[in-house]
């Protein structure tokens, strides 16, 4: 996602198949500071192909047009592109609904006035600021090591280190998840080359450390995997580490207040997968698991301290992250449909449950708990 401060342009597309909208709303939009036009389409096919190649942060895009449906444009750009903040148009205001379910950031009925663009883009750009990773870049790191949802490292100027191996890879995840910690080479053939006999394995050691050492040579940091005593390790000194950073930042937040707030969110958003996404090394297993259940048990206070505070669009940003997860959490479903309720849109509060019931059903063969139909009843009563 691209670091996105305050002060900082919004970069903003238009996608409207009436050239008369996309001028009324180009103007509309030269009046809103910090927000630039980067272009208009009367073509979702050309929008879609702009977006690919170039870095959008709003989208404003009209649901009944003639070469595609906006709905369908947009699930086929969210599907590619994770950080883009949608508003869908339409004369119309039946889609609304479904608009919603797609993460929409608002939906806008035409005509629209200048005061309606305005308080809605506001609302996205404090959203998109809150969400920034933070402190990424920052001190004296050189290198950086992220394992969250994925596994990579890149440098300062944003250079990905090739890996030549998948061993190679393998092995810097397997050094760093012990913290630069001296390794025994006997335990790591045991985890990393298992099933080997014991001189092949050797011999895969030392091919595989020279390799990867290669592949950080080009970025000058071919000596942080340091051996001594038959053992490994790799100096953390000048590296920075998503894992880490995001736990120490959790062991640091003893109390979510104002004070803390912009923090804790940022925190939060350190997290974007399972440790080395799909990548499910056995040896990583319950690592993986630690820290998935450090992450769930942070977000959802944070999810409660900003339902109790009423901020309700960052808490819905993060409670569907929960979900995309794991859609069978109840807590995680339990606290989107307190946010449906407080947002009064009864339709998602409904279909929300539905669909938990429905999944539920499907992949345990259960039916929700009691706490969560008494809640469910609770919060329908709160529309009466």
């Amino acid at each position: 996602m691209r670091r996105i401060l305050q002060g900082d342009k919004m970069k903003v597309i238009l996608v409207d198949d009436e050239r008369s909208m996309l001028l009324i709303l180009g103007k509309m939009l030269s009046k809103i500071p910090d927000i630039e036009l980067a272009g208009s389409f009367q073509s979702p096919g050309e929008a879609y192909n702009y977006i690919k190649e170039n870095k959008v942060d709003m989208a404003f895009v009209d649901i009944n047009m003639r070469e595609e449906n906006g709905l369908d444009f947009v699930r086929r750009v969210t599907s590619e592109v994770k950080d883009i903040a949608i508003f869908f148009l339409t004369a119309y205001k039946e889609y609304a609904l479904e608009a919603y379910e797609m993460h929409a950031f608002d939906y806008l009925v035409k005509p629209i006035t200048q005061e309606k663009l305005e308080i809605s883009i506001q609302k996205a750009k404090e959203t998109l600021i809150f969400l920034q990773p933070a402190g990424r870049y920052v001190g004296k790191n050189k290198l950086f090591f992220y394992c969250l949802g994925s596994l990579g490292a890149e440098n300062i100027n944003g250079r990905h280190v090739q890996f030549t191996s998948s061993k190679s890879s393998e092995l810097m995840a397997y050094l760093i998840l012990h913290r630069g910690r001296l390794v025994s080479k006997w335990r790591i053939m045991e985890d990393v080359f298992a099933g080997m006999a014991p001189q092949n394995a050797e011999t895969y050691l030392n091919t595989t450390v020279y390799k990867l050492r290669k592949a950080l040579e080009p970025h000058g940091m071919k000596s942080i995997i340091i051996s001594a005593d038959e053992s490994y390790r790799i100096d953390l000194k000048d590296i920075y580490v998503d894992m880490i950073d995001f736990e120490s930042r959790v062991l640091r937040i003893n109390q979510l207040d104002c004070s803390s707030q912009e923090e804790a969110i940022h925190t939060e958003n350190l997290y974007s997968g399972e440790l080395f996404g799909e990548k499910d090394y056995r040896w990583s297993l319950p690592e993986k698991e630690r820290i998935t259940e450090i992450y769930f048990s942070y977000a959802k206070k944070l999810v409660k301290y900003l339902i109790d505070s009423m901020q309700l669009t960052v808490a819905l940003h993060i409670t569907k992250k929960l979900i995309n997860f794991n859609e069978m959490d109840e807590e995680a479903n339990c606290l989107l449909m307190k946010i449906y309720s407080l947002q009064r849109n009864r339709k998602l509060l409904e279909r929300q449950f539905e669909r938990y019931t429905r999944i539920l059903h499907s992949e345990m063969g259960l039916s929700p708990d009691n706490r969560v139909l008494d809640l469910y009843a609770l919060l329908l009563k709160s529309f009466e």
